[in-house]
């Protein structure tokens, strides 16, 4: 079975840093755009099933000692769920808290002729 490919829109229509809901097939695909690169995640959180579309896109805060001073590190590569802050990362789909054991599926998206395309399996 091969890969289908689906134009969701206009570049101009996704705002850069942020996140945006689509519908393509059934499916809700949570659309993320950081500059010239495109992410596209399962609309789902595995934790307790929000939308991650109604989340935000930010960084992290590094691991510190007590007391130390908070770093954020990762800006624009940490999607964050809206109910209880578990965080994924925007390119692979993986959890920063259990990468191994918890992920959102990702899809392929490329820019072609000003439009946004989403490759589904």
């Amino acid at each position: 079975m091969g890969s289908r490919r689906i134009d969701i829109g206009p570049i101009n229509a996704f705002a850069d840093g942020e996140v945006r809901r689509v519908e393509v097939e059934g499916r809700g695909l949570a659309i993320v755009r950081q500059g010239n690169a495109w992410y596209a995640l399962r609309d789902v959180c595995p934790h307790q099933g929000a939308r991650l579309s109604d989340g935000r896109v930010g960084g992290t805060v590094l691991a510190r000692r007590p007391g130390a001073e908070i770093v954020l590190a990762r800006a624009g590569e940490i999607l964050s769920c809206p109910w209880h802050g578990w965080e994924y990362d925007v390119r692979t789909g993986r959890s920063l808290c259990e990468p191994e054991k918890v992920r959102v599926r990702t899809y392929g998206v490329r820019v072609e002729d000003g439009r946004v395309v989403v490759e589904l399996a």
